[in-house]
């Protein structure tokens, strides 16, 4: 017989072959031997025992074999190919981990930095307030010493140029103004409360009920028959304080009894009276919101939501025009309960703003 070739198709592709020995076409292919055998072949004694096939079927199944062997090369290689990505990703994130770690450490420091900084300028700040106190209840000619004493303080302690001109501005205006009382308040804000401050009736909501000295507000429910005015709140249960501002630094007050719902702040000249408001800066409203034990701020696109350790008796709502800052704390603990910043006024004059709900009452702190 013939040595047949390992791989059966190429006999049948390239034409029939004839055995050598018996004449007779080579259509079977013997298993055992790997090789093209003819009909004689498979009776001889050689090939009765072995596994034989025609030709076409042994073809076939070595066509099936090798596209399986193709297949599973295809394969290894893909799961090299993955491995090797694998590995590269697992670098790169061990890169980038290592780097934000750096970049965490580096944010951390700086805002330790300036935290101690703030630290320092404000005992800085106390000592030159406790220092103008002392002079300031000198004879006449001793006060003339204050610029001196201060440039002296400032030298020594190292005060920022933002520091020293919040300073000058404060001590220029005590030169014409009395003197305020340099309790711990002072810690919450350099400004005097503004003089006279009281809530104004022609703004009231009808609900709403005004003591005869308009210092002293609470929610009555039903409407009284109040005049009807263009700078009255037709339907929230708010009123405004007596006086506006469009410069200048300002603290009110405001002592909170009983329980209900309650919110301070303060909004433009131009906000709305004859709808329901939108408590949102964008509105031209900031404010501070209580009920049944939330703290809200009225931030925009959402609200921030508070944690207070206690609900402040006593509120200090504090405005500095020019700075675009209204901040609010808790007067009895001089502690700052939430600030909106960066705050854009747009030369408009704004008012001390409340609205009261339920049992509570608000009232304006001498």
């Amino acid at each position: 017989t013939n040595p047949c070739p390992l791989n059966p198709t190429q006999e049948v592709e390239g034409g029939e072959n004839l055995c050598k020995k018996h004449q007779e076409p080579l259509k079977l292919f013997c298993q055992e031997d790997k090789r093209l055998i003819c009909v004689v072949c498979d009776r001889s004694e050689v090939h009765h025992n072995h596994s034989v096939v025609p030709v076409d079927e042994a073809a076939q199944e070595y066509k099936v074999r090798g596209l399986w062997e193709r297949t599973e090369a295809a394969k290894q290689k893909v799961v090299m190919t993955y491995r090797k990505i694998h590995k590269l990703l697992e670098k790169q994130e061990s890169s980038f981990l290592a780097q934000l770690e750096q970049l965490d450490t580096e944010i951390t420091k700086a805002h330790e930095e300036t935290l101690q900084r703030l630290l320092e300028e404000r005992t800085s700040l106390g000592t030159l307030i406790e220092e103008m106190e002392r002079t300031y209840q000198q004879p006449d000619l001793e006060l003339l010493k204050v610029r001196a004493q201060r440039e002296t303080l400032s030298h020594s302690l190292d005060i920022s140029p933002e520091l020293e001109k919040k300073f000058s501005d404060f001590t220029e205006k005590t030169r014409t103004d009395p003197l305020p009382p340099m309790s711990a308040a002072m810690s919450l804000t350099l400004s005097p409360s503004p003089a006279g401050m009281t809530l104004d009736p022609e703004t009231a909501n009808a609900r709403l009920y005004l003591s005869e000295d308009c210092k002293f507000v609470r929610w009555v429910g039903c409407e009284q028959d109040l005049p009807s005015n263009p700078e009255r709140f037709k339907i929230d249960p708010c009123v405004l304080g007596s006086r506006g501002f469009t410069s200048g630094w300002h603290h009110w007050d405001v002592e909170i009894c009983r329980e209900g719902f309650w919110a301070v702040g303060v909004v433009k000249e131009s906000v709305t009276r004859k709808v329901f408001l939108d408590l949102n800066p964008n509105k031209g409203i900031w404010a501070l919101c209580h009920d049944h034990g939330e703290c809200v701020a009225c931030t925009s696109p959402d609200l921030t939501f508070l944690t207070l350790r206690s609900v402040p008796k006593r509120m200090r709502i504090s405005l500095d025009y020019e700075e675009g800052r209204v901040v609010l704390f808790d007067a009895e603990s001089k502690e700052r309960i939430f600030a909106f910043l960066q705050v854009s006024f747009q030369g408009e004059r704004v008012f001390p703003w409340f609205m009261v709900i339920g049992d509570i009452q608000l009232r304006f702190l001498p």
